[in-house]
């Protein structure tokens, strides 16, 4: 199994750079080198709906400076996400252990223990490093304490930040996932660190801030880091996103009801019986579990057909923490705890009412809904509705959908 440092280390770029050029394809936009389609080490070809995109790659592959900077490139994440996460094998995962073992926060969050060896008071770089260690350390904690809150974990004596960190990594795109595993490689800087920046948590200063104030001694100078990691998120910043996934409610709401947008008015209370329902439940797990069998989607809970909000209020439940404990049990019991890595929650106000935003990504596994009291279905999207498939059906659909 190719690991990342050993791809980017073998990437080959063209010789004569000033004969690349790209057109359009099929519908996408492609590279070409001369007449031929230039092609990934792997051979599969420099393809990409987003022209912004491959743009970004050509202007790469011909003024690509240092070869660190090269291995943050757009065209080496491309190029492994192609040929290597593609496949189904996530090579970052069969190390999960080692990276864990020298991360400098997971030794924090578990042991108790310090970062790195402390500076001398003596040291210019003293108060610099202890401001910047403790404020990524306040980061991490924030952080872990909101994964906590989304996800549900089984009982354990073992500490549970290291699951938590495997569920966020989980969770992320394919490109994410490979950003880490560059930034980790290029960096040294174990997972939690670029997991924080993919994420949105930390902004690239931090994050190289981050490196002095835990004294790693990275291949490049202070600027070629943030050069290195500004590249990185624009790349990511280019690639399509799923349609309605993270964005805010108010531009989903204005976007309406689609095959990857849903509006439910609530969780449980059925409103016109005024008490609660399964029924009501049912409703919204089917729409989750089709959103993780197909491409996945968003459904906004507190938010009527019509678009008028609703608010989650209208749940009744004692707070907005019983509202996600509830939310996430129904996944876990009706849909499986080993599907939560695909599932975001997140609650934002809308005219002073709250609205949860479960975003989900697509499965790489089918997903049954099991909820007691109904039968066993597999649904998947249609257009604008979640519909259940028969036997036959569902057969056709796990063998076409689910290749891997």
């Amino acid at each position: 199994m190719i690991t990342f440092d050993e791809y980017s280390g073998s990437f080959e770029i063209p010789c004569d750079r000033s004969i690349l050029d790209f057109g359009a394809k099929d519908q996408e936009y492609a590279i070409y080198e001369g007449s031929r389609p230039l092609l990934t080490p792997g051979g599969k070809g420099f393809s990409h709906a987003s022209e912004d995109l491959i743009r970004l790659i050509v202007t790469d592959l011909q003024l690509h400076g240092s070869s660190s900077l090269l291995e943050l490139s757009a065209p080496v994440l491309f190029s492994f996400t192609q040929d290597i996460i593609d496949t189904g094998i996530d090579p970052f995962l069969s190390h999960w252990s080692d990276h864990l073992a020298s991360d400098p926060f997971v030794r924090i969050k578990t042991s108790g223990g310090s970062a790195v060896r402390p500076f001398s008071p003596d040291d210019p770089l003293f108060t610099f490093s202890f401001i910047s260690l403790t404020g990524l350390i306040d980061i991490v904690n924030n952080y872990s304490g909101k994964v906590m809150s989304e996800v549900i974990l089984e009982e354990s004596e073992s500490h549970p930040f290291p699951e938590l960190l495997h569920l966020s990594y989980a969770r992320l795109t394919i490109d994410r996932k490979v950003a880490v595993q560059a930034l980790s490689h290029v960096h040294d800087s174990g997972i939690v660190m670029p997991l924080l920046l993919v994420s949105g948590e930390i902004s690239p200063v931090e994050y190289a801030k981050g490196l002095i104030a835990l004294k790693i001694q990275p291949k490049e100078s202070f600027p070629d880091i943030l050069a290195g990691v500004s590249g990185v998120l624009a790349y990511l910043g280019l690639l399509s996103h799923k349609p309605g996934q993270d964005k805010p409610t108010d531009l989903l709401i204005c976007a309406g009801e689609g095959d990857s947008i849903e509006f439910k008015s609530t969780l449980r209370w059925d409103i016109r019986a005024a008490k609660t329902n399964p029924a009501i439940e049912r409703s919204c797990l089917k729409t989750i579990s089709a959103f993780l069998n197909s491409t996945g989607g968003t459904l906004l809970i507190g938010v009527r057909d019509d678009g008028s909000i609703e608010g989650i209020e209208s749940d009744k439940f004692a707070n907005e923490d019983k509202f996600l404990l509830h939310l996430w049990t129904l996944i876990r019991i009706c849909l499986g705890r080993d599907f939560s890595p695909y599932i975001r929650t997140r609650l934002e106000k809308a005219e002073d009412k709250t609205v949860c935003a479960v975003d989900c990504q697509p499965s790489d596994r089918p997903v049954f809904l099991r909820q007691p009291g109904y039968p066993e279905e597999m649904y998947v999207r249609v257009g604008p509705s979640s519909n259940a498939l028969d036997i036959s059906e569902a057969l056709r659909y796990i063998a076409d959908h689910f290749r891997h």
